[in-house]
């Protein structure tokens, strides 16, 4: 039984998570064959100030910039 996981830092209306579900299900039982209804979707929304990526938090104002590297530095 699959369960797929899915984290969101952008918001979503409550349209967009519905037909999200609907098609990670759809695509997970026509690539795999399983039943409908074995397949769970979870979504989780996560607040900006609580995602990073390359040691930056999301809300640094250079974000998109800084956290555009391949190797680590010194802590800034």
């Amino acid at each position: 039984m699959p369960i797929i996981k899915v984290e969101l830092m952008t918001p979503c209306s409550k349209d967009e998570k519905k037909k999200l579900i609907f098609e990670l299900t759809k695509r997970t039982h026509d690539l795999l064959g399983i039943p409908a209804e074995k397949i769970s979707v979870v979504l989780h929304d996560v607040i900006s100030e609580d995602w990073g990526r390359a040691g930056y938090l999301s809300t640094h104002v250079d974000f998109e910039k800084v956290s555009r590297k391949l190797e680590m530095e010194k802590e800034e």
